[in-house]
């Protein structure tokens, strides 16, 4: 069991079960942010720290630096962090670093542990199965002139990586059905959960089985807090903490809206018509709920002849105005006529010739040069 985890006043708290390699005990997200977060976290982002990982075993003294206490304390200082932030990534951080110093004990015995959590991953480590570390000479380290544990590091970065994104984008299809189902379906008047009831009718339909109450939770009772008593829920691999939080968020009816910008779900705050989220959108630094609605009007502009007319004519005609050729009231009459002709010409009521015929009134077009 990698974690336990029970539902209370709207948050979902954590028990990290193994204390490899941190020392943080229950942990309490708002309820739906781990789960929006973990699968609509960047698939690059992920190769690229797990892999920067891996890098650390790139030498043939990898063994011996792996046990030093310094290094042990940098990667609990870094699951510490990583647990506080991103707690599905954590559970990954936890499967790589259990599995290294699994291998450097015993390979095979490191195979069979990940092979538990991530079904295939044995066939892909196959090669490194029959390997048995020789014992060094008293006062000296082994030194892994062929790199094996650096190369096994980083198949199980490729491991996890396919298995993450699996994750991603079966989840990513049930939340898409989920939002399809309360846009298209008769408002539900019994529990929310008819809403799981509808997703199972449909795994059942296509795929022929049932995805949730095929695969039922253990679970048990523990002392959170004297003299609190709670169930709690057993948690063996990542997919069941998807699995747990999904139904969760279903059962507590939690509202998900895609992003019009990024395109990554989120739960709205304040106002139910919000359609932006508030992750920081790609290197701007700044969110999409600040730059969302801007992207998205330069995205259409860009892409609709009429819009890119008259944000061009608008422009120049702003211009006149600077340049004390129009006044400003005349640039608002003209500005309300030019939004009315647009719109027109976007709901089909004046032809595209027309609309561009009439921006070009008054349009004084200099001469050009013989040069």
């Amino acid at each position: 069991m990698i974690a336990s985890v029970y539902i209370k006043d709207g948050n979902i708290h954590f028990y990290n079960e193994d204390r490899k390699f941190t020392d943080l005990g229950g942990l309490a997200y708002e309820l739906g942010r781990p789960f929006l977060d973990f699968i609509c976290y960047e698939p690059e982002r992920f190769d690229e720290c797990f892999t920067f990982f891996a890098d650390a075993f790139d030498d043939e003294g990898a063994h011996a630096g792996a046990m030093h206490p310094k290094f042990k304390e940098l990667i609990e200082s870094q699951a510490t962090d990583i647990l506080t932030k991103e707690i599905y990534v954590y559970f990954y951080y936890q499967m790589f670093f259990e599995f290294i110093y699994n291998f450097i004990e015993s390979p095979g015995n490191a195979i069979k542990v990940i092979e538990m959590k991530i079904p295939g991953a044995a066939k892909k480590l196959e090669w490194a199965s029959e390997i048995i570390w020789p014992v060094a000479p008293p006062g000296k380290i082994y030194c892994d002139k062929e790199k094996r544990l650096h190369r096994a590091a980083l198949d199980v970065v490729v491991i996890m990586s396919e298995h993450f994104k699996m994750l991603q984008r079966n989840f990513t299809k049930e939340v898409d059905l989920l939002i399809w189902f309360r846009e298209n379906k008769e408002t539900i008047t019994g529990s929310p959960m008819d809403y799981l009831f509808m997703l199972e009718v449909y795994h059942k339909e296509y795929w022929g089985d049932y995805i949730y109450i095929d695969n039922p939770f253990k679970t048990f009772f523990g002392i959170i807090q004297e003299p609190e008593i709670v169930q709690l829920y057993e948690i063996n691999i990542i997919a069941d903490l998807c699995r747990f939080e999904f139904i969760k968020m279903i059962e507590h009816d939690i509202f998900i809206k895609k992003c019009k910008n990024c395109e990554h779900f989120f739960i709205p705050r304040g106002r139910a018509d919000t359609e932006y989220c508030n992750r920081q959108y790609k290197e701007t630094g700044r969110k999409c709920n600040e730059i969302g609605a801007m992207i998205r009007y330069e995205k259409n502009v860009a892409e609709n002849p009429i819009l890119k007319a008259h944000k061009k004519a608008y422009r120049r005609f702003n211009s006149r105005v600077r340049n004390k050729k129009m006044t400003q009231t005349e640039f608002l009459n003209w500005s309300n006529e030019a939004s009315n002709k647009r719109d027109m010409c976007l709901a089909g009521e004046i032809s595209f010739d027309d609309f561009i015929a009439w921006l070009e009134q008054g349009r004084v077009r200099k001469p050009r040069s013989k040069d």
